[in-house]
Order: structure tokens, then C-alpha cells, then sequence
């Protein structure tokens, strides 16, 4: 099975709100999002197909007509356009990422199956910042969807583990091992996935989400050194490693239970760590 992914860009405005809610219970659900003019974003957009590759061509799927499907059934009814639940394309359905990239997903499929193409969807990445992105994977005849929330904090480390020699651990940790640590830039990434709630669009409300990340992780670990600074690596060698499943475990208890789907932490440009729900 070969993949390929094809991008593209619509730029949109959107607003949320309610017509049954009263001005006051949109701007506590929606906050600046429920502004009477809306605001707009540039829109990045990827979608993923699967096949065989036909041997004849040596493709999965023609390039054009994929090109063809995105600009005819998704970007033509978005771009450019004003997104709120009286849209056609949300039949009442508030314009979040995550409702957009469901629409998408299933929008995709549909001109798929309607042009007779061998190649399936297998998921969706709609970024509506570079701090908010919306994912949709086909899974049989449901959508999974998922909500990906970016965050960043500053912190020094020293690799040393206790149960390691002092040779050892230089010997393992090499530079790592400094007595004074070293310092990254660690780049957050947190997924939330579930149903979307039907009045809102959302898998989770974005302001808790901020809330409790801010409060558990990111004041907790910037501008500190984490083996003198933070108790529960005091006496944890603090590699990313580690990092990733103690983030895990502070957030999880933290949000709506199974909200939290996974979290990767970028230590630098080269190194990404990440922990994620199993089930079975």
C-alpha cells in the first residue's frame, strides 16, 4: 500500500455562535471567536490517499485529477468564504477545525467514490494556525478526529541517572552529562481526540485545554532546570524520553477522562519524542 499526500490553501472568515444563546453564553463559549464580524485564517489543508500502484502508469492515483477534486469540491465552497453555522457547507454545524475537517474528509471521499478512483482516503490535516491543527483518519466507516494544540517552554537538563556510576554516566551521556546541564527550546505538541460536541464543534473546550497545559506543564517547566527545580525528576534522569511520559501523566488526570489522545515534545530540530493512548 503506497500513500501520497497533496496540499493546498484557502483562505476563509468564520464566527461562532449560537442564535439561541444569548450574547452573553456565546462570548463565554466562544470567547473572541463570537465577535459580531469574525476574524479570518489562512487555512493549510493536506490530504492523504492510499492504493496499489497501477502498473501501467506507476501510480496510485493521478496527481491532476486529486487536484482537480480538491479545488472543484472543497476550496471552491470555502475559499474566500464567510464560515458560520448558516453556511451550506455546515448545515448548522459551527465552523471549527475540527467540524471543517470532518466536512473535508468526508467531502473527499465522496468524489472519490463518485469518479470511479482506486485510491481511498486515509486521513486529513487541516491547520488553521501553526498552533492549531485538525485531523480526521478513516477508520472503516467512522472518522476519528483529533485536535493537536502547540505550546513551548524553555528549560535546562543534566542527563545523570542515579543508578548509573558517575563514569557511566559521562561515559552514556557524553556532553549531556555537563555538571552545570544544558537547555532546550521544547516544543509541546497536545492531541485531544473524541466527538465533536454538536452544539459547539469542538472535541474540547480550547480555553481549558490552554488552562490546564499552562498550569501543569508549561509554568511548571520554563525557565527552570529540571533536576533542581521539579520533584519528580530529582531523582529521574530527565531525558525527553522521560519528559514525554511525565508530561502524560500530569496532564491525563487533568483533562475530561480519554480526552487526551497523545503529546510529542520536540527537544530540538532532529529529536521528537512522543506518548499516546493504547487500547486493548
Amino acid at each position: 500500500m503506497i500513500q501520497l499526500t497533496r496540499k493546498a490553501r484557502f483562505s476563509a472568515a468564520h464566527r461562532y455562535y449560537r442564535r439561541e444563546w444569548t450574547a452573553e453564553e456565546n462570548q463565554r463559549r466562544f470567547g473572541l471567536c463570537s465577535l459580531p464580524h469574525g476574524h479570518g485564517h489562512d487555512y493549510v489543508l493536506e490530504a492523504t490517499l492510499a492504493g496499489e500502484v497501477d502498473p501501467a502508469t506507476g501510480m496510485v492515483v493521478n496527481i491532476s485529477d486529486l487536484k482537480a477534486i480538491l479545488e472543484q469540491t472543497v476550496l471552491a465552497r470555502l475559499d474566500g468564504e464567510y464560515l458560520t453555522p448558516e453556511h451550506e457547507v455546515l448545515a448548522g454545524l459551527m465552523p471549527t477545525a475540527e467540524v471543517l475537517v470532518t466536512w473535508i474528509g468526508k467531502t473527499i471521499s465522496t468524489a472519490l467514490a463518485a469518479r470511479g478512483l482506486p485510491a481511498r482516503l486515509s486521513g486529513v490535516r487541516l491547520w488553521e494556525s501553526s498552533r492549531l491543527r485538525a485531523e480526521c483518519t478513516a477508520r472503516g466507516e467512522r472518522w476519528m478526529v483529533t485536535l493537536t494544540r502547540t505550546y513551548e517552554f524553555a528549560a535546562a537538563h543534566r542527563l545523570h541517572s542515579p543508578v548509573l556510576s558517575d563514569d557511566e554516566n559521562r561515559r552514556i551521556f557524553a556532553k549531556c552529562n555537563n555538571p552545570h546541564g544544558h537547555g532546550h527550546n521544547y516544543v509541546l505538541e497536545v492531541t485531544v481526540g473524541g466527538e465533536p460536541d454538536p452544539r459547539t464543534g469542538m472535541l474540547l473546550d480550547l480555553g481549558l485545554l490552554d488552562q490546564v497545559v499552562t498550569a501543569e506543564v508549561v509554568d511548571r517547566y520554563d525557565h527552570r532546570h529540571l533536576n533542581l527545580d521539579t520533584p519528580e525528576f530529582r531523582d529521574l534522569n530527565p531525558t525527553s524520553e522521560n519528559l514525554v511520559r511525565v508530561i502524560w501523566d500530569r496532564l491525563e488526570p487533568a483533562l475530561p477522562p480519554g480526552s487526551l489522545h497523545r503529546i510529542s515534545v520536540r527537544e530540538t530540530d532532529r529529536n521528537v519524542f512522543a506518548y499516546e493512548r493504547t487500547t486493548g
